[in-house]
């Protein structure tokens, strides 16, 4: 018999194999279609009779960015669903509960990707929620007429779901974990900004992104660039926002994909720093500054980077000129570009893995580098690791310890299985006791069980994850320190 559960909204229906019940395509929210769209997300509806739920939803209307097998074919601003892993349909297990924010540059990826399947992680007593989250112009504009940040108000609305219908999943709704990389890292960095979202999580884990903005990057634009995409949507869709929501999805998506940030000027590469549909800190849903007025002090945080994050957006096989790392370094290191160029040439590396190291540290290790700094001055819990595995197929393509390598070993899907080894599994069973020890105490654990080093300001540590997990001292790289001096 297929297992059933009980919520808010009625009863669902979903599927069971080898012990972990799965519940798919259960909607949080109304669909924010017509004159729901750029609004906040509305309360569900209820359903009649016996809702199926074996089977994802759509994903939300993209051109790009998903990272991985989406595991749907069908797109539509009807999305605002997500999925439940669990072994445990008993209120009274009160399990960890992990949600976890899919990446994608907040203009693609969904709950569903095949990577996120969480039927590993629940087996080790958790309970594991994915959920969509509207993207690009249609979860990210902003304008007077409309307010912002539609998105992260969809993930808040998820987590208020989870609230209200979690523990009959077996999971406690007092101890939730938010985790992500990519945009759902910098989702997991505006949650902690959002006064809504207070009470809502009680653990955070950001990877790969949510740190502090390029240090060459300008801040004084602020949210411009986003304004001016929606004013130049609104003007092409009819003139306003009354206009723009009598739209097709379609022409909206060619406009947010058109205005999106994504394209490099000449002689540049693309990095996340100039993308354009983003949440937004305008002190309205999101805080500005430092004012973390979503985030209880008693949340621990766990934050990380990769070794080769600039792999996964330059594969090794783009042409990399000497031209372009040093337009590079002006743009990622500004007056600091003559000194990175010559710690760069005398390191001996290729003009390709020089743009990888100055890319990863500009725009991922140096910005991670400030935030840890800035959570330690507020006097946080937190921890920090950095991965540097390399699969075997990783090792042939070249790209290494690239972005979003990490994730397969925390869900344990180290899929398709020739493409890893033994090593690699056991990494990933580290990696997931780890993960969920967290989520479970607020307290990251090695391999052979003891604790994670703190980052503290006074002692910094940190956790290298290479083919195996160690404690390691925490040390700035000369070409990290010379970036981070354009803080000062």
């Amino acid at each position: 018999m297929r297992p059933r559960v009980s919520l808010r909204q009625g009863v669902a229906e979903g599927t069971c194999e080898q012990g972990t019940r799965r519940f798919l395509r259960l909607p949080y929210a109304a669909p924010p279609i017509r004159d729901l769209r750029w609004r906040p997300p509305a309360p569900a509806q209820r359903w009649e009779g016996v809702r199926d739920a074996s089977y994802f939803g759509p994903a939300c209307p993209q051109t790009r960015g998903a990272s991985f097998d989406l595991r749907v074919r069908e797109q539509s601003e009807d999305c605002l669903y997500l999925n439940v892993w669990t072994q445990a349909l008993d209120p009274g297990a009160r399990q960890p509960v992990m949600v976890w924010i899919h990446g994608g540059g907040f203009i693609g990826g969904a709950g569903s990707e095949d990577a996120f399947d969480g039927a590993s992680l629940s087996a080790l007593g958790v309970t594991v929620v994915t959920l969509n989250y509207r993207l690009g112009a249609f979860g990210y504009a902003a304008h007077p007429a409309i307010g912002a940040n539609f998105g992260v108000l969809d993930q808040i609305a998820a987590l208020k779901w989870v609230q209200e219908n979690i523990a009959a999943f077996g999971g406690d709704p007092g101890n939730v974990t938010v985790f992500g990389q990519s945009a759902g890292a910098a989702s997991v960095r505006a949650l902690l900004s959002a006064y809504r979202a207070r009470g809502l999580f009680h653990r955070a884990i950001l990877q790969s992104a949510g740190f502090e903005p390029a240090a060459s990057q300008p801040t004084a634009a602020g949210s411009e660039p986003t304004w001016a995409a929606t004013r130049e949507m609104f003007a092409r869709l009819g003139g306003d926002a009354e206009a723009a929501r009598k739209a097709s999805t379609e022409d909206v998506l060619a406009l947010s994909e058109a205005l999106a940030g994504i394209r490099p000027r000449p002689g540049e590469v693309h990095t996340p720093a100039n993308l354009v549909w983003t949440p937004l800190y305008d002190n309205r849903e999101l805080a500005s500054g430092n004012d973390f007025v979503g985030w209880p002090t008693d949340v621990p945080v766990m934050l990380g980077v990769v070794t080769n994050e600039a792999r996964y957006f330059l594969p090794p096989a783009a042409p990399v000129t000497p031209d372009v790392l040093e337009k590079m370094a002006k743009v990622l290191a500004g007056p600091r570009a003559g000194d990175v160029l010559e710690v760069l040439a005398q390191s001996g590396a290729s003009t390709y893995e020089a743009l990888d190291e100055l890319f990863t540290t500009a725009i991922f290790t140096e910005p991670a580098l400030a935030t840890l700094q800035l959570f330690a001055a507020c006097g946080r819990v937190q921890y920090y690791y950095q991965f540097g595995r390399v699969s075997p197929r990783n090792r042939e393509t070249g790209h290494l310890a690239k972005h979003t390598a990490e994730i397969r070993y925390i869900f344990g899907n180290l899929h398709p299985r020739q493409d890893y080894d033994d090593t690699d599994a056991a990494l990933s069973s580290a990696m997931q006791n780890a993960w969920v020890a967290f989520a479970r105490t607020g307290t990251p654990t090695m391999s052979y069980g003891s604790v994670w080093p703190r980052y503290r300001g006074d002692s910094p540590g940190m956790t290298f994850i290479g083919n195996t997990l160690r404690a390691v001292p925490f040390r700035v790289r000369q070409l990290t320190d010379i970036i981070h001096q354009l803080r000062c």
